[in-house]
């Protein structure tokens, strides 16, 4: 009895080190994406056009980019390899303005991974 408690002991350590590591190599291959510039808070000129720059590793599920400048259609943006990438965004008249990245599949569905700046035009 003692040999087999042991050894259900040993299968049970080792499926639960095998599943810690699969979490690991998964949450490895999550993807990342990271708003460089504008920075959360700053300035940006009115009626001229802002450089968003970014960092992004596209998750496994992941295809390109959706850029949202407040609730307008997105920029689509599908070079995202030897980053980091940037686009063009439309000149903002003055006041807030939130940009949001988000991560979508070839479907143009939204995976969740997402990154996001509020500016200030002036």
């Amino acid at each position: 009895m003692k040999s087999l408690n042991k050894w259900l002991f040993t299968v049970m350590l080792g499926v639960g080190g095998l599943g810690a590591m699969g979490g690991l190599a998964y949450a490895a291959d999550m993807g990342s994406l990271t708003i460089l510039s504008p920075k959360d808070g700053s300035m940006v000129q009115a009626g001229m056009a802002t450089k968003l720059t970014y960092n992004v590793k596209l998750s496994p599920e992941g295809n390109h980019l959706h850029v949202y400048v407040d609730d307008q259609k997105p920029i689509i943006d599908r070079d995202v390899t030897g980053c980091p990438c940037s686009v063009e965004l439309p000149a903002l008249m003055a006041g807030k303005h939130t940009i949001v990245v988000k991560e979508a599949r070839a479907d143009h569905s939204l995976t969740g991974l997402q990154a996001s700046t509020i500016v200030t035009a002036k």
